[in-house]
């Protein structure tokens, strides 16, 4: 079975990705990945580049977002075809221009969902907050409400197993639910790959 990394984030995510998009896409190329995705936070900056470097490098390009919602939640969303990418943009205005906390609630998320694949809440955010909590009941409700609203083939729950304390625990807990709801279990390896000659030469 092919591996394909389904949330990555560059130099365009601040603080949390280093990679230009190049540097992504070659080391991609090296791996033998046949499609990477594209998934910065609140923003689509590197999408055309993204692109336009992908199809040169014959990898299919996935545009997609991590985006911030309302109670310190994230969701990770993938765009299926135009409709889908049509779609983030319309998520990523509203939340920067109509939001005054610039970040959407679940109302105007699920507006436009149509044309999405969502990914579940990554390690930082409120569903891990929820777990330390032994919170079970939240847990179960925020994961019911994305499936209900996206549907079972739309929605996936990611597993983070990056050998950082609390991993195996949490995904744990999260495979449980994942097999209450009969949703497909989505697993992950955090994707940062830095250079740091390059971007040490080309940071200003």
């Amino acid at each position: 079975m092919e591996y394909v990394e389904l949330h990555c984030h560059s130099n365009y995510s601040f603080y949390d990705g280093a990679s230009f998009v190049d540097e992504l896409l070659v080391t991609a190329k090296q791996l033998a990945y046949p499609a990477l995705a594209l998934t910065d936070h609140d923003n689509l900056c590197g999408s055309m580049e993204f692109s336009h470097v992908a199809k040169r490098l014959d990898i299919k390009p996935i545009i997609g977002v991590e985006i911030s919602l309302e109670g310190n939640q994230h969701i990770t969303l993938l765009s299926k075809n135009i409709e889908g990418y049509r779609n983030i943009s319309r998520l990523l205005s509203h939340s920067q221009m109509e939001s005054k906390s610039r970040r959407l609630d679940n109302e105007q998320l699920f507006k436009y969902k149509d044309g999405l694949i969502a990914l579940s809440d990554c390690r930082e955010n409120g569903l891990n907050i929820d777990i330390q909590n032994h919170n079970q009941q939240k847990i179960n409700n925020i994961l019911t409400n994305y499936m209900d609203a996206f549907g079972k083939e739309n929605f996936f729950v990611e597993l983070h197993q990056n050998l950082v304390k609390g991993d195996v625990q949490r995904n744990k807990i999260l495979s449980e639910h994942a097999r209450y709801l009969g949703l497909i279990q989505w697993q992950r390896i955090m994707c940062i790959i830095t250079y740091k000659r390059e971007v040490n030469y080309k940071m200003y």
